[in-house]
């Protein structure tokens, strides 16, 4: 058996997954947003709960398809095999 190309749409998998993750990002930093304040870190309702998880997902989505990308493009020349041949 040869893994010679990987599907792209594993790829939606990863940015729902950053998404998700950078959405509990954003409620813990909404949960310490009177702490951060007294740092100077300024935490507003769109940054934590809309920007940075929707930009996560993107940034996590897009990364995932250049990684899959090179890989497709390298497994054409050199796939990976689970064939064990025994001498």
């Amino acid at each position: 058996m040869k893994l010679t190309k990987i599907n792209y749409n594993s790829a939606v998998f990863f940015g729902a997954l950053a998404l998700v993750m950078y959405l509990i990002a954003g409620i813990l930093q909404w949960s310490l947003r009177d702490v951060l304040a007294t740092q100077g870190i300024n935490v507003t309702a769109v940054s934590a709960f809309v920007t940075a998880p929707v930009l996560g997902g993107v940034i996590g989505y897009l990364s995932m398809v250049v990684i899959i990308a090179i890989y497709n493009f390298v497994a054409k020349r050199y796939p990976i095999s689970w064939d064990v041949s025994k001498k």
